[in-house]
């Protein structure tokens, strides 16, 4: 290429070469992303024994199935860990899941950091966990009671024989637990010694589940419908239902009660009262609270099936 420069009456031939055009840069090739797989569906294919509440997600565990979370902010199920386990029971603390069920399997969810571990605390069967201040009691076959510390799981109990279904625990280290042939137990000062004092239920049945805010008034449920009350002894209630009753949680002043064949019940006081619009034939195998949320879960054979009451408004999921 000639370019001609003119200048102060003077001219110049100049030869010059283009600067060559660098060919266009191809772009660096960039990952499609990858959804993540939806394991929602997954956690109802469970049969689904458990749950409890933390302060970010909803836990739901399982008879020889694996773990659910449902994450409160993002308002969807995850099948959190696929593991097969026998979990039959399970208690929240804010941010941790204890879970528990046969051959003294503890599982402990740590909902801050994401982990989870498994522990053995023994040979019997864990049916029961009620989170405490300092830890947790859980309660099992042939009067096994566990007390978890800082120290760790150490044996709570001696000379009972029955297998125990139910307990919940309060501040001040007293607690009630329930079993076969209708036994309770609380715990209190004996003679300046604290230990489980046994206390007359009235009935031979077997009592699965206890719910109370304070050692001093339960509510207690076990086979062929049977509720009872305590208000410094026990007393009977007509539940209208022979089914067996399986979980109860206390609500402020009322008492949820669940078990088989979709049975949901509501005890104010002495009255007896049915929930309504849960619409299901599946077990329902547990009952807990978040604030004003009551959640029940429950399965039936490969039907499985979460619920949340609100108010007066029911959301479900899963296919029960």
């Amino acid at each position: 290429m000639l370019v001609l420069a003119v200048g102060a009456g003077a001219a110049v031939g100049v030869v010059t070469r283009a600067t060559p055009t660098p060919p266009p840069a191809t772009p660096a090739p960039v990952p499609t992303a990858t959804a993540e797989p939806d394991t929602g569906p997954f956690v109802f294919k469970q049969p689904l024994s458990a749950g409890c509440a933390t302060d970010d997600a909803v836990w739901v565990v399982s008879d020889g199935g694996g773990i659910g979370r449902f994450d409160r902010q993002l308002q969807r199920w995850e099948l959190i860990d696929a593991t097969l386990r026998s979990l039959v029971a399970a208690a929240c603390s804010p941010d941790t899941v204890i879970a528990v069920g046969a051959f003294g399997r503890v599982v402990t969810i740590d909902d801050l950091g994401k982990t989870i571990r498994a522990d053995d605390i023994g040979s019997f069967n864990a049916y029961a966990v009620s989170v405490v201040p300092d830890g947790a009691l859980v309660v099992g076959s042939e009067g096994n009671v566990q007390r978890q510390s800082f120290a760790g799981w150490d044996q709570y109990a001696g000379g009972i024989d029955e297998d125990l279904y139910g307990v919940v625990g309060f501040a001040g280290g007293s607690a009630w637990m329930v079993g076969a042939t209708g036994v309770s137990y609380r715990l209190e000062k004996v003679g300046g010694t604290v230990g489980w004092k046994p206390y007359d239920t009235g009935t031979k049945v077997t009592l699965r589940t206890i719910a109370a805010t304070s050692a001093t008034e339960a509510i207690a449920a076990g086979d062929d419908g049977v509720i009872l009350r305590f208000d410094g002894h026990w007393h009977p209630l007509e539940s209208g239902v022979q089914h067996e009753l399986r979980a109860s949680v206390r609500v402020g002043a009322i008492t949820y009660v669940v078990g088989d064949d979709g049975t949901a019940l509501m005890v104010e006081g002495n009255t007896v009262s049915p929930v309504a619009n849960l619409s299901t034939t599946c077990s329902i195998r547990s009952v807990f609270a978040h604030g004003n949320e009551v959640w029940f879960v429950g399965y039936e054979g490969t039907l499985a099936g979460v619920w949340r009451q609100s108010g007066g408004r029911i959301d479900r999921w899963g296919t029960c």
